[in-house]
């Protein structure tokens, strides 16, 4: 019997529609795994990042809070809480901090106001960027396989995991040099590219400005890059130099800085004259963190696997790096040398760029943040070179899982204790956990005028940073309304209007009562005391200096104490500037 034909089946809309789309759809997307993978380590590096973000790391840690309000006043005047127009490096507590986090913190607490979600939010997506980034430099310099192992590893790594998670300002350096890098590299291999020459080093420029330690790696960088690939860089000489034209265009007010602090230990007058300020610092970063044998510091931290054991930076327990890291970057290293191919050579150069800082300061997490990124990558260019050395496919296979197994298990036990109990070991660090509602029972508890001591157990040099930051404080206000003294080549703020940060100051025994936010087992000499709040790591309570005070009404203001003094300060060390925006 014949068969007979059949009409064509007609599509429904939704038919239609998707046969439309995934006409559209690349076709690599369906015959190449790279791409599934590369979405899927991403994927995993969004979770890790955003999972209950803002709640892990709990609180607020001091140098976030520092950083936070200076990007807070940059925004609402144009300054940094000294009155600083622009700085190009803050002042912060007298010896500096890193500007640039504060300045590209600017738009999100724009949007999202003082508080830990944005000042937190440019670190976790710069998180996944780094990742995405290293893959796309990884596939153009080396292959595919070794862009999506490097990326992977880059992910699940504890360090990167943790810096992502808070906002310290030198915490930004790692991908801003992987982002020059990729910039450099892309500029001289593309063909079509050639015209980036000129803008090359621009980002590397910036990185000034993420971390000054940088200082001591870039130039390291940019000299051994041009020597290894000397021939191309002749054959663009003028592009080259045009490129380090710009270069030091935008690294100008850094190396103005430089100059003001290292050299001169002065502000020229025509310096004081350009639209950003050049902080003339009161005290010296490098030479706080070069004490001691530094040598002999820094083997240990290395030997301990870059574990500083400082509990705001690292878990215990557990290697920064990761399980294989470090062992198999040393073999990533013999296969990179071996093989010698120009383009992969430069995580190479970079690691020997930034050997250097062993010898000029005391390391920890992040001062050695420099290193991270090409150990990462000579481990994924080790794993790869043990893989391509053995011999049957099934062996190669095996040994390879076992491998990338034992570290995704070392990394998942990290983020089960990570996002289990780090919280709980924070209770004594600087992130202060429950001072918010502290300080919020305080001053709702504290009568009109009534002075409020805000314990000393907080580091001195950030108390009044941490206090400002939940109070959303005018920065100008606290220009005008604070008492301020130099201690050990640091500024220390004494008090802004009724917060006192010194239980020793006099200005508490002068008055009847005043309100107390303890921190731990403190404890006050008060003839009694009236608690008002308590909860784990922190207590409120009204201290009473005389015998028979009760409650203080709405006319203790009036007691005479100044909430306002003038500092006793050289001029050439002052904070506030006179130039002061209207």
């Amino acid at each position: 019997m014949a068969i007979q034909d059949r009409a064509p089946v007609k599509q429904t809309r939704f038919e239609n529609w998707l046969s439309h789309f995934l006409s559209k759809v690349p076709e690599e997307l369906f015959h190449r795994k790279r791409l599934i993978l590369l979405f899927c380590i991403l994927a995993l590096t969004t979770f890790l990042h955003f999972y209950r973000f803002g709640q892990i790391p709990g609180g607020v840690e001091e140098d976030e809070t520092s950083a936070a309000y200076d990007a807070y006043s940059l925004l609402t005047h144009g300054t940094d809480r000294w009155g600083n127009p622009f700085p190009v490096y803050l002042p912060s507590w007298g010896s500096g901090q890193n500007a640039l986090l504060s300045y590209l913190n600017i738009p999100f607490i724009k949007l999202f106001g003082l508080n830990v979600f944005a000042i937190r939010l440019l670190p976790a997506i710069l998180g996944v960027l780094t990742v995405l980034v290293l893959y796309q430099l990884m596939h153009k310099v080396s292959d595919t396989r070794t862009g999506l192992i490097a990326a992977f590893l880059l992910s699940i790594t504890p360090w990167h995991i943790m810096i992502s998670r808070w906002s310290l300002e030198s915490n930004l350096l790692p991908f801003f040099l992987l982002l020059g890098m990729t910039l450099l590299v892309s500029s001289y291999e593309s063909q079509h590219r050639k015209w980036l020459i000129p803008f090359s080093l621009s980002v590397l420029a910036v990185s000034l400005y993420a971390y000054a330690a940088s200082a001591f790696v870039i130039p390291g960088v940019i000299a051994l890059y041009a020597l290894f690939n000397f021939r191309i860089i002749w054959q663009y000489k003028f592009r080259f130099l045009l490129s380090l034209g710009v270069f030091l265009v935008i690294s100008f007010p850094f190396l103005l800085f430089i100059l003001d602090n290292s050299v001169l230990h002065s502000t020229p007058e025509l310096v004081k004259h350009l639209p950003f300020t050049v902080p003339l610092l009161i005290s010296s970063r490098l030479a706080q963190v070069s004490r001691g044998n530094i040598l002999l510091g820094n083997w240990r931290f290395l030997a301990s696997g870059f574990n500083d054991a400082l509990i705001w930076k690292t878990m215990p327990w557990y290697a920064p790096l990761g399980l294989l890291t470090i062992p198999f970057a040393c073999i990533g290293l013999y296969y990179s040398m071996r093989k010698r191919q120009k383009q992969e050579m430069i995580f190479v150069l970079w690691l020997i760029a930034a050997l250097p800082i062993f010898f000029i300061y005391d390391l920890n997490s992040n001062r050695a943040n420099s290193l991270y990124i090409p150990l990462i990558v000579l481990s994924a260019i080790g794993l790869l070179g043990i893989y391509d050395s053995m011999e049957g496919r099934r062996t190669k296979t095996v040994v390879l899982s076992l491998l990338l197994v034992a570290t995704t298990l070392y990394s998942s036990m990290f983020c089960y204790d990570y996002f289990k109990h780090y919280n709980d070991l924070l209770q004594s660090s600087p992130y202060y956990i429950g001072f918010d509602a502290a300080l919020t029972h305080a001053t709702s508890e504290a009568a009109p005028g009534e002075l409020i001591y805000v314990s000393d157990n907080i580091n001195t040099l950030h108390s009044a940073d941490v206090t400002l930051f939940f109070l959303k404080a005018d920065p100008r206000d606290f220009q005008h309304h604070s008492h301020i003294t130099i201690v050990e080549g640091h500024y220390q703020v004494d008090s802004y209007r009724t917060f006192y940060f010194l239980h020793t100051n006099p200005a508490l025994k002068q008055v009847p009562s005043y309100v107390a936010i303890l921190r731990g087992n403190e404890h006050l000499s008060c003839v009694h005391t009236q608690k008002l709040y308590a909860e784990p790591g922190w207590t409120v309570q009204r201290c009473f200096n005389s015998p028979g005070q009760s409650m203080p009404s709405n006319r203790h203001a009036s007691n005479g104490v100044p909430t306002f003094f003038t500092p006793k300060i050289p001029a050439k060390w002052w904070p506030f500037t006179e130039r002061i925006r209207v």
